[in-house]
């Protein structure tokens, strides 16, 4: 349930930037989609354009901070 009610609230910042974190993994970038139970988010790495995709299951989630939202 609590699975739902997450993706219900991030679907509303969609393309916003968020700070995600699990047991095993810190990433901030930009939120860009939701396939199922995974959570897609395009990470920045270092000060360049180069973006990196990563998947984040939404049950493994333990915290997630809105940075900014889309205008």
């Amino acid at each position: 349930m609590f699975n739902s009610i997450l993706l219900d609230e991030l679907s509303r910042h969609m393309g916003s930037r968020v700070l995600i974190v699990t047991d095993n993994y810190e990433g901030e970038g930009i939120l860009m989609s939701m396939v199922g139970d995974l959570i897609v988010l395009h990470e920045t790495e270092g000060y360049g354009n180069e973006t990196t995709a990563v998947n984040i299951p939404v049950d493994g989630i333990n915290f997630v901070r809105i940075l900014s939202t889309t205008v």
